[in-house]
């Protein structure tokens, strides 16, 4: 009998670099929507409900595509799937940069959504094979950690643009230069065989048992309420901040003839920044401490500290506030690859697919995030934001009482 997941036990050090770099680019083009949606309304004079439609299109793409992408990763292997996902983040990227109207500009972050897709269902269980499966969790911690950082650069790259006279498009016009090199290095790389087998390769019927398996079900819901509560808290700062504290968007922290005001001129707009950069930063602390502590007991620390450090930034005065925020960044830093990890260490086989299924619940970004904004809209950002609040103590129950494999030496 054919073993499962034919897998090198060399540690593919390239291959593992532009990975994530891949992830550095998903990011930019994941944060650079919530930079760039009041630009997107003013030049082409929208309404901010059709504005609010780039969001969910980037978001749709990952309940449409994870599935699909996932079957085609066992199918195929992770080599054919990263360079769709490379491919149409280029493309998406051009065709928004070249757009002149705003449906274009829509369908070119829905094909950017289906791009980051593709690397993101193929990336994450393809890391496993590029080390040892011991590593899987910190790996995963790390590229993540990295592709976090840009995140964290979209706020700051957009606003340099257009002080130098570019359009705030003229960052998708990079990111698509970017794409295609990563696209031609890939191409040629030399990839290890990490496809399914013949006989396991998937059939609808595979799906459905994947599908209703308990781990796949409550992690798949820990995905599903850890980015929207993610997505929930970070779109909703800088709106909490000024129903709540009235901060305006145009309060700084330094004076307006300084180096610094001229780079950070907005309180609010820093904290997003610093909310992504902090949880980048956290995720490679938290892959170092993982040689030496139990990936568990990370976990839980963290996931608990996620809570508490939201509920200071709800409660608090306005300092408490801006510095609680920042901190949820980030204390969230272990949480999605920790829930995505000890589902994929829990099975031996299948991982594209789980990874599709895991990818669906990503989704849970707009339908969240919308939820957020809806109750805030109705009762006030205070109560707006505390719609996040049980979302992230499942994720805590999750690290106590889940029974995923998350450590080597878990049953």
């Amino acid at each position: 009998m054919s073993n499962p997941m034919v897998r090198s036990e060399k540690k593919h050090s390239f291959l593992l670099v532009v990975t994530t770099l891949m992830y550095v680019i998903f990011g930019l083009l994941t944060s650079v929507i919530g930079v760039v949606i009041d630009r997107f309304q003013t030049e082409y004079n929208v309404s901010l409900a059709v504005a609010a439609l780039l969001p969910l299109a980037f978001f749709l793409a990952y309940g449409l595509t994870s599935i699909p992408f996932g079957m085609l990763m066992d199918r195929r292997g992770a080599k054919l799937v990263l360079l769709t996902g490379t491919g149409l983040m280029a493309a998406g990227a051009l065709l928004c940069y070249f757009s002149d109207n705003y449906v274009a500009v829509i369908v070119s972050v829905f094909l950017i959504g289906i791009g980051v897709t593709a690397v993101q269902i193929a990336g994450n269980p393809f890391i496993r094979v590029l080390d040892a499966p011991s590593r899987y969790t910190a790996n995963l911690t790390m590229v993540i950690g990295i592709g976090a950082l840009g995140y964290a650069l979209s706020p700051l790259i957009v606003p340099v643009l257009q002080s130098n006279g570019c359009s705030w498009k003229t960052i998708y016009l990079l990111i698509a230069v970017v794409c295609i090199a990563i696209l031609l290095i890939v191409a040629f790389a030399r990839f290890p065989e990490a496809k399914a087998g013949e006989e396991e390769r998937l059939d609808l019927s595979r799906l459905w048992t994947l599908f209703r398996h308990p781990i796949v079900c409550t992690y798949g819901l820990g995905i599903f309420l850890y980015v929207g509560a993610e997505v929930g808290v970070s779109s909703y700062i800088i709106t909490f901040m000024n129903e709540v504290h009235h901060l305006d968007n145009a309060q700084s922290f330094w004076g307006e003839a300084s180096f610094l005001y001229r780079v950070f001129p907005s309180k609010t707009a820093l904290i997003v920044a610093l909310f992504w950069l902090l949880q980048a930063v956290g995720r490679m602390v938290a892959s170092f401490l993982m040689r030496f502590v139990s990936e568990r007991r990370i976990f839980i620390f963290h996931s608990a500290c996620t809570v508490i450090a939201l509920l200071c930034a709800i409660a608090g005065n306005e300092t408490v506030s801006l510095v609680a925020f920042a901190l949820t960044g980030y204390f969230t830093c272990v949480s999605f690859t920790s829930v995505f990890s000890a589902v994929i260490n829990s099975f031996d086989r299948d991982h594209g697919m789980i990874s599709g299924l895991l990818g669906t619940a990503i989704v849970g970004g707009a339908l969240v995030g919308w939820l957020v904004g809806s109750v805030g809209n109705r009762w006030g950002m205070v109560a707006g934001m505390a719609v996040n609040v049980p979302a992230f103590l499942y994720v805590f129950a999750l690290s106590v009482w889940g029974k995923g494999r998350l450590d080597v030496n878990d049953n």
